[in-house]
């Protein structure tokens, strides 16, 4: 599978991941609001959420690292592409990576804390805090305007 094709799934899963995470935040939001037990359809809506975050990471480490631009940057060697501001900048600028492992630690450990939780309320109020933070991250490193799945559709 070529670097487009699973760019344009990574890009692709984005729309399943926010689908999932949504609906995982609102069953535990009115699980909270309504008093309503931790029950199957949340861990349900959990278990779907940690999988498509872990997927989304997984792909998006494995698009990094087989860039051709990555690629054509580490080729031309550190002291070539440090004086080059673009290409130091795709090889070394790790917001992107960087913020969304820290939201994919928050959705894990949402999970693992709400399973841990002893009192429905609590289970409800750790993922509700831990997914909609995780949430929160991912949104802000989207690129909404370089989608694969826009382009030429101006």
């Amino acid at each position: 599978m070529g670097y487009s094709t699973l760019l344009l799934i990574h890009s692709w899963l984005r729309w399943a991941f926010l689908l999932a995470a949504l609906y995982a935040i609102i069953r535990s939001l009115n699980g909270k609001i309504n008093n309503k037990p931790f029950g199957k359809e949340e861990n349900t809506a959990a278990k779907v959420l940690v999988a498509l975050t872990h997927t989304m990471l997984l792909l998006g480490l494995v698009l990094w690292f087989i860039s051709p631009n990555v690629q054509q940057a580490l080729s031309q060697g550190a002291s070539i592409f440090m004086k080059d501001k673009v290409m130091r900048a795709l090889v070394m600028e790790m917001e992107h990576p960087l913020i969304n492992i820290i939201a994919v630690v928050l959705i894990q450990l949402g999970r693992i804390k709400s399973k841990k939780a002893y009192e429905d309320s609590s289970k409800h109020m750790r993922s509700l805090v831990y997914y909609g933070i995780g949430l929160l991250l991912i949104l802000s490193r989207i690129p909404w305007g370089t989608t694969p799945m826009f382009r030429g559709m101006e």
